[in-house]
This record gives structure tokens, sequence and C-alpha cells, in this order.
């Protein structure tokens, strides 16, 4: 009863913000707001929903695609929770600017992995291409984030898509996690279906896309995996092997925590403890110390926790830790990465 009554108070707020998510996009297709468009190609990653689909592991990936494809890459993000106004350069390609809290944690993050990419985070991400382009050459932008930030033309728009995640019963905020309704598939280029390797209907859910896309649109599938462990205060790195069967405590702060626990756990670490926190958190050197006494008491014998986690960490506190701090190294794998490569080949060849 008190969820039937809960659902019922959330509905009403929960249609307003569908109506206003439905009125946006027909003022931009209708040309009423503006798209503008930059000099160089553009391909947008994100999502419907809010969080959790793995969408920074995946910009990293193809910008380093894109990289090692000797193309001049640049990362347009809005640096989501940061401590900062205005347009910051996170990365010129070849040395980090700014920190976590004036970037923002995931801007930071792919700086960190995504050596000679540039990265400017901005709410407005068009001025911020053109004041790019003003600066430093730039073949291909990648627009982070970017599914419903329609102000801006793309070349490419791709859509991530959580396997396990069942679209036909997702609903609109503040009833579930979705961002704007399914209709919106119907913009994408390519669908992207992440953790992959998890059990779900695949048959379903191309049906679902292909009903909601309205026209036949290529449909990715990939996953990810940790690769190894690095240790924060000697920068050792570690393989997972090692850890199999070891009592560990995890610490996280990210939209979906469960995933990170199974992750560990199909790795054959026993979690005595996890402590979740709201995503993007940043830790107090007092909730990092009672983390560990706690993880200690549960007999861990280290604290892992994730990458993006690791950006928002008290750094002066890691070394004096009384328990070991690793990172979990997550990267994605494809199954059909030559498709990916084929799809962002197109850009170009339009472009041209």
């Amino acid at each position: 009863m008190t969820g039937e009554i809960t659902r019922a108070l959330l509905y009403p707020p929960a249609k307003l913000y569908q109506l206003g998510v439905r009125a946006r996009l027909a003022l931009y297709e209708n040309k009423i707001f503006k798209i503008n468009r930059l000099s160089a190609p553009v391909i947008s990653i994100g999502n419907l929903t809010v969080g959790g689909t793995g969408k920074t592991p995946c910009v990293a990936f193809i910008a380093a695609l894109l990289r090692d494809a000797c193309h001049d890459v640049a990362i347009l993000s809005r640096g989501y929770k940061r401590e900062s106004e205005g347009r910051i350069e996170v990365s010129n390609g070849k040395e980090i600017l700014s920190g976590p809290r004036e970037s923002g944690d995931e801007p930071y993050l792919l700086a960190q992995s995504c050596p000679g990419v540039r990265v400017v985070v901005d709410r407005d991400r068009y001025q911020a291409g053109k004041w790019l382009i003003e600066r430093a050459p730039v073949s291909v932008f990648i627009l982070d984030d970017g599914f419903q930030h329609l102000q801006l033309a793309r070349d490419l728009n791709l859509l991530l898509v959580d396997a396990t995640e069942s679209l036909e019963e997702a609903e609109i905020i503040p009833l579930g996690r979705l961002r704007e309704p399914l209709a919106g598939i119907q913009r994408s280029d390519a669908v992207i279906v992440t953790r992959s390797d998890q059990l779900f209907d695949r048959r379903l859910l191309e049906r679902t896309i292909t009903k909601y896309s309205r026209r036949t649109i290529p449909v990715l599938y990939a996953y990810h995996e940790i690769t190894h462990l690095r240790r924060l205060d000697n920068q050792e790195k570690c393989e997972t092997s090692s850890f199999s069967n070891d009592q560990v405590a995890a610490l996280s702060g990210v939209a979906r925590p469960e995933r990170f626990i199974d992750d560990l756990r199909r790795l054959g670490m026993r979690v005595v403890l996890r402590r979740d926190f709201p995503d993007h958190h940043r830790y107090s050197h007092q909730e990092f110390d009672e983390v560990v006494v706690a993880a200690l008491a549960a007999g861990a014998q280290a604290l892992i926790t994730t990458e993006k986690d690791a950006t928002n960490l008290p750094v002066e506190v890691l070394k004096s830790s009384r328990l070991p701090v690793f990172v979990a190294k997550m990267e994605f794998r494809w199954e059909d990465e030559e498709a990916l490569k084929s799809l962002l080949q197109s850009v170009f060849i339009r472009r041209s």
C-alpha cells in the first residue's frame, strides 16, 4: 500500500516533467530553438537514463580509438557537479591543467585516461568548441553526455542502453530513471548496448529499439571489464587474480553501486563490507577514516574503489591509510570492434 501511495504522489510531477521534456524537444524539432554546428565533426555519446550505463569508459575508448587513428580529438563536457563556473580547459592534450573539483570528476578522469586528447568543460558546448578551434587543431569533437544537449548539431548520435535494464518497463523521472520518453531513441544513429556479457533477452531489446527508432539502425554490443587494480599510495599495478578469494571492502559513489559489487564478486573477491555514497560524492577525511575503521573491523584485507571515486578521495590521507586502497581499472570491450570503427569512419566520409 505504501508503494501505491508513493507512486500516486509521484505521478503528477512525473507527467509535468514529461510534458516539459516533450515541449523542449518540439521547440528544437520545429527550429524555434537554434541548433548550432561546429566546423569539425561532432560525435555525441549519451543515454536516456540517469547514470549507470558506462558512458565515461565508452567516451574514453572512442576518444583513444580516434586519437590512435591520427585524429586531433577534443572532448566537450558539461562538468557535472564541478565547483567552478564558466569554461575550464581540463587538458590541452599534453598536460592536465585543472583538478577534479574545478573540472568535475568525470572530465578529469577522461583527461587522465586519454593522454593526447583535449578536454574542455562548459555549459555551452558550442561556444567551447568554437573557442578551442580558434586555439588548436581539432579534427573531431566528442560530446560527452550529449544526447539531450540539443543546442549542438552532431554528425553521429550514439545512444547507450544498459542490457540489464528493461526498456519496456522504464519510467520517466521521478517514477523511474528515464530522462525522456523512449521515443527519444529515434534521434539515435546507433545504439550501444552495454553490459552485454550479462544475461538478457537480446531479441526483446532489439525489438524495442526497432519499435521506437522507426528505422533500421546499427545495434552494437559492449561490456566492461576490470583489467587490473592500482594501489593508490604507490601506483603499483596488481593483477585481479591476486585478489581472488580475498576479503575486501568496496567503496563507491556511483549511480549503480550494485554493478560494482557484482564485478568484484565475479573476480572471486569476498566483499565483507560495502559503503555506497551518492553519485559524484566527494569524501571528507572523516568519512574516509570511518570506512577504513569499519573495513578493518569486518576483516577486509584491502579497500577497493572505482576510478571516478578515486578522483574524489582526500589525497593526503591515502598514504597514511591503515588499509591499502586500490582503484579498479575498468575498460570497454566490444563484440564487434570493426563495426564500431566503420561507424566512426562514416562520419569523416560524410564530411569530406
